[in-house]
């Protein structure tokens, strides 16, 4: 099962690399990056989103609580409508942002509720955004910080 974690980290990996090579900048959040491909090729996104989706499905349902099965629903559905939302939208939308809200608190509250103790990762985010003289990325690190989270948490506990 690890494998399948290790497979959605890198094709996230890869993708947000490649769109950062692409544009010759860090992006203000990896949503952003589907508005960087032509309207044909936001297909890739798309298939990036349920990919990685896809593959932590299992592993998140073996390793977390019974209990907390229902919050790995709500975040894999959010990812999953933050992936298609661009298909049927020319510009963004309420539904990316509103799945994309879900996704992330729904992450979190997994982690919460199955290894507490990650959330301390947080205190990296509050300290970048103390020091930091430009906030504008403050979204792409908060998705960062999700990510890493439940990744940690599916790879080591």
């Amino acid at each position: 099962m690890q494998i399948m974690v290790l497979i959605a980290l890198a094709v996230i990996v890869l993708y947000t690399g490649a769109m950062i090579y692409w544009s010759r900048e860090i992006p203000t959040s990896i949503s952003s990056t589907v508005f960087q491909l032509s309207e044909r090729g936001r297909w890739v996104f798309t298939a990036v989103m349920f990919l990685a989706v896809f593959l932590l499905m299992p592993p998140l349902m073996e390793k977390v609580a019974d209990a907390s099965r229902p919050v790995v629903f709500f975040m894999i559905a959010g990812i999953g409508f933050v992936g298609a939302a661009p298909l049927v939208a020319k510009d963004r939308n309420t539904v990316h942002y509103v799945s994309a809200a879900i996704a992330g608190i729904a992450s979190q509250l997994l982690v919460a509720l199955n290894q507490p103790l990650l959330l301390l990762t947080w205190f990296l985010y509050i300290g970048y955004t103390l020091v930091a003289k430009d906030v504008s990325r403050n979204l792409l690190f908060a998705e960062v910080m999700c990510m890493l989270n439940v990744f940690a948490y599916c790879l080591f506990f």
